[in-house]
């Protein structure tokens, strides 16, 4: 197999069961080299999942456990005694996230929770889009970062993965800002782009096996893609992910950015894509498994596959993602452009519940969308104001927000 490609490993999975994810994830790993490659045990380790908010794992809004303890599991197995497992969600806390997926200390193989609540300023004069941060102390004092993302849909990336993960490492509290500050997809994606410059992640896991389409990232639809994805090239894992959904990668902001802001490729053939097809991978698998990673020299199946054939046999071409194409990608650069002729948050006032939580994490001064006609009735958008970065959608608890495009509705 080529070394000069970015290679992203693709596990089909079917189920949760911890031990089917453990084994598979563990085979996964070897192909690239296991986790003795990648971390040494005397190092800090932050395991960074996505928590968007508390959601049972069946919602698929956030990493799901089996697919963290995995994880863990062999964190521990290698002897990583200081690792710290957390994210810094847009509404709530780590905390309630890790007790909503059943997360407690007694089952996360010795790793300590990171609470992610205090905020570290961080100077980065080497950024090219964004010169500093808010990040979350633990962040700052990691040694090494594991990206265990989840394979969502976004309202203003199209795509939420390995790049768009590394949200999280901006205090809560902060995020806001970032979106007034960075306003539409694409410069917002730059943003995350510094972040990984500035970070480095070693590692980025995706779990695909339930994903979630539609009004991502948090009140989409639950659907089975069955795959586990790694890779060390976080825009390569997240354009085979893009391959996998019949998604031009081109048309994700935090791939093209990523492309070309050095932190990973994009282009077909500068990707190296292999898999342990499962109708014969078991046997091998679990004998892998069955051995210390440091003195397991045995391969499980593992064989190149082009795009094509990926698609043909683990695709999905109904998943409910936006593909439609920019009309003028010489204006989309500006941001004056971009959100006057963005998609548009629409409230569906039959499932809102006026709780004003959309209101809270409006991001704009003066608010965007806020309780005109009191708080009896639904909060009212001004469209003038509106940024379209979708936070009131994000954080919407009942799901009754959705982005709608050329609505020019006054109200």
């Amino acid at each position: 197999m080529s070394t000069n490609k970015s290679k992203v490993v693709v596990i089909p999975c079917d189920s949760y069961d911890e031990e089917k994810v453990y084994n598979k994830l563990k085979a996964g790993l070897a192909e690239l080299g296991g986790f003795e490659k990648i971390v040494s045990p005397e190092e800090k380790i932050l395991v960074k999942p996505n928590f968007l908010s508390a959601a049972p794992p069946e919602k698929a809004v956030t990493t799901h456990p089996a697919v963290l303890r995995a994880v863990l599991r062999l964190l521990s197995e290698r002897g990583c005694s200081n690792v710290k497992i957390g994210d810094s969600p847009g509404h709530g806390s780590c905390e309630g996230a890790m007790r909503m997926i059943g997360l407690s200390e007694d089952r996360i193989y010795g790793a300590q929770l990171a609470p992610m609540s205090e905020n570290v300023h961080v100077d980065f004069p080497d950024g090219i889009t964004c010169k500093e941060f808010d990040f979350c102390k633990e962040v700052v004092e990691s040694d090494a970062i594991i990206n265990v993302c989840k394979m969502k849909t976004h309202a203003l990336e199209r795509i939420t993965g390995a790049v768009k993960n590394v949200y999280g490492f901006v205090c809560g509290h902060k995020k806001a800002a970032g979106h007034v500050k960075f306003p539409n997809d694409t410069v917002f994606a730059r943003m995350l782009v510094d972040i990984h410059r500035y970070t480095h992640p070693r590692i980025h896991i995706m779990d695909g096996i339930i994903a979630m389409e539609g009004n991502g990232p948090g009140a989409g639809t639950p659907t089975p893609m069955n795959v586990l994805l790694i890779s060390e090239d976080p825009v390569a894992l997240d354009t085979v992910y893009c391959y996998l959904v019949n998604l031009d990668p081109e048309l994700v902001p935090t791939n093209s950015q990523g492309c070309r802001m050095g932190i990973g490729t994009d282009k077909e053939d500068e990707i190296e894509i292999v898999i342990c097809d499962a109708d014969n991978d078991e046997s091998s698998i679990q004998t892998i498994a069955a051995q210390p990673e440091a003195e397991s020299n045995i391969q499980a199946n593992f064989h190149i596959i082009s795009r094509q054939e990926l698609f043909y046999k683990y695709g999905n071409s109904s998943f409910d993602v936006g593909r439609e194409i920019p009309k003028n990608t010489f204006l989309m650069k500006y941001s004056n452009f971009m959100t006057k002729h963005a998609r548009r948050p629409v409230i569906d006032e039959e499932k809102c519940v006026k709780c004003g939580i959309c209101v809270e994490h409006c991001p704009v001064p003066g608010k965007a969308v806020d309780f005109k006609n009191g708080k009896t009735s639904p909060p009212v958008y001004d469209y003038k104001k509106c940024i379209r970065c979708y936070c009131c959608q994000e954080m919407c608890p009942r799901h009754a927000i959705k982005p709608v495009r050329g609505l020019f509705r006054k109200k």
